[in-house]
């Protein structure tokens, strides 16, 4: 007998070793048998000696249990078994069994070299030599896991169907055969269906459907999703024996056998019908009730934007107005005492023609600005009352660019600005002269403005049917975020001690240039400073 390295039991360890008896040299058709053996797949098949040490194994045992040959040869068989079965000495009741009466078969729980559990059945067969003298065991597994979980949740389904069909009266529970006929029914079926027994038995299910139901296939598709899904469930109109419909809340399930084969269907049907009228009254007054609230909350909302959007601007208003009224009122108001004050003293003659006409100027230029304040209130007037009107003529931009700039010779050399204008061609167009001139007159003024007495470059030209002006120059810039809210009302991105203005401009500006069909956008960096683009058509609108 080869070497042994074992515990003083066998059963205790499954960590066991023994190394196997060298086997005889084997005849060519034990050879066939072996290899036959040792292919199997679906069968864990090897060999025990008389302790329970395995001696072989095969590719099923490898597939089924997970231990590869070199790793289980020579370990004590009990490995296979759950801690309980080792406790009761169960491996070695089988081999004793076999012993005995030459065979041991039975189905129960075994352990995989994963530490996972399967569903076995084995039979271990007693292998005794010419003399009839023991010299060990063969044993064969077959994993049947699914097989046994298939079956418990057959029994668990079956039991769980039998008790809810006797003691459930409020739903109809019925069982229809392969082809949709039925096959049992009870008294909650009877109740809401009106059907007897013996009336109903072996009628197809489809009679309690409305005959549109019918034409579409309803009943078809139901089994046939059960089959596909294993349950079908289905809210709708249904007819009773008097010809009466209710709202019905279906479910079919497939009934399947051990090998997962169709045997029939349940039907379980709930009368829903005074449910559905009351959801139906409640979703109705509910959709009519949101209905409601939601117009009078977007009234209220509405309404409410439109007061605090109307008290912004008059907060605003009030705020810029006074102060940008008051700036140009007070020099003029000094500027009058001054020449009121050497009338009353007769001292007029003594002030000489420059100092005259320099404080005349200055009247000028504060009546000019307050004009131009109060001219951009009453366009942002006429535009929020849908009233800027369009006189269109024909002209040539190039001609009023011109001619604009000559006007503004006095602004733009005490702004110390060098302003240079590019347009090679004329450019005739539809525009309404007056508005266009507004347009171009506060594009320069900002740019004047806000230059810092940089270089400002204005360019116009024609393309594709449009008219393009560009006004860039180099001055503070405008931050990215920004770039979109100075064509808003009373936008001013820069600080008012800084830069006056009732931040009209720009917004008046993309007004008139929209009236026209064009528009206009701004780019801006700290580095070349601001570039206003505007494109306008050319024949959008006819004289």
């Amino acid at each position: 007998m080869s070497n042994k390295i074992l515990n003083t039991s066998p059963f205790e360890s499954s960590e066991s070793v023994h190394t196997p008896i060298s086997p005889l040299v084997a005849t060519a058709e034990e050879e066939k048998f072996r290899l036959l053996v040792e292919s199997v797949r679906d069968y864990g098949i090897f060999l025990i000696d008389k302790k329970g040490f395995i001696e072989s194994w095969n590719i099923g045992a490898e597939r089924i249990k997970g231990y590869q040959a070199d790793e289980i040869i020579g370990k004590h068989f009990s490995i296979f078994y759950t801690s309980e079965d080792k406790i009761r000495r169960h491996p070695q009741f089988e081999l004793e069994i076999a012993e005995k009466i030459g065979k041991y078969e039975e189905e129960g729980w075994r352990v995989r070299k994963d530490g996972t559990r399967f569903w076995s059945n084995i039979v271990i067969t007693a292998l005794r030599d010419k003399t009839g003298a023991l010299v060990g065991f063969a044993k064969v597994t077959r994993d049947l896991t699914e097989r046994k979980n298939a079956e418990e949740k057959l029994k668990l389904s079956e039991e769980r169907a039998r008790k809810m069909f006797e003691s459930v009266k409020d739903y109809a529970m019925i069982t229809l055969n392969c082809d949709g006929t039925i096959a049992t029914w009870n008294e909650g079926a009877r109740r809401i269906k009106g059907y007897e027994t013996k009336e109903i038995i072996g009628k197809h299910f489809s009679v309690f459907y409305p005959e549109t139901d019918i034409q579409m296939g309803k009943c078809e598709y139901g089994l046939n999703e059960a089959i596909e899904t294993g349950r079908f469930e289905d809210d709708g109109w249904q007819v009773r024996k008097d010809g009466t419909r209710f709202w019905a809340s279906v479910i079919i399930t497939a009934i399947r056998d051990n090998d997962g084969s169709i045997i029939a269907f349940s039907q379980v049907t709930r009368d829903m019908t005074e449910r559905k009228r009351t959801d139906d009254l409640l979703r109705m007054s509910y959709a009519n009730l949101e209905k409601r609230i939601d117009e009078r909350t977007n009234q209220l909302m509405s309404t409410n934007i439109k007061l605090q959007e109307a008290i912004q601007v008059r907060d605003e208003f009030l705020s810029i107005a006074s102060h940008e009224l008051r700036t140009p009122l007070t020099p003029l108001k000094l500027q009058v005492q001054r020449l009121l004050k050497s009338i009353h003293h007769k001292t007029l003659h003594s002030m000489s023609e420059k100092s005259l006409e320099k404080i005349i100027s200055g009247c000028d230029t504060s009546i000019s600005r307050l004009s131009s304040l109060i001219d951009n209130l009453l366009d942002v007037s006429r535009i929020n009352m849908g009233k800027l009107n369009l006189n269109i003529e024909k002209f040539d931009l190039k001609e009023m660019a011109s001619e604009l700039l000559d006007r503004y010779r006095l602004e733009i050399r005490n702004s110390e600005t060098d302003v240079t204008l590019t347009v090679k061609d004329p450019i005739w167009g539809n525009f309404d002269r007056l508005r266009i001139e507004q347009v171009f007159t506060n594009l320069l003024t900002n740019a004047l403005k806000y230059g810092e007495r940089k270089p400002v470059r204005i360019e116009i030209y024609e393309e594709n049917g449009c008219a393009h002006f560009t006004f860039h120059d180099r001055g503070l810039g405008i931050p990215p975020k920004d770039l979109e809210r100075v064509f808003e009302r009373f936008e001013r991105l820069h600080a008012e001690d800084t830069v006056g203005g009732l931040g009209l401009g720009l917004y008046i500006t993309r007004q008139i240039i929209e009236a026209h069909g064009g528009t206009i956008n701004a780019e801006s960096s700290k580095e070349w400073g601001t570039l206003f683009k505007v494109k306008i058509p050319l024949n959008h609108l006819e004289p």
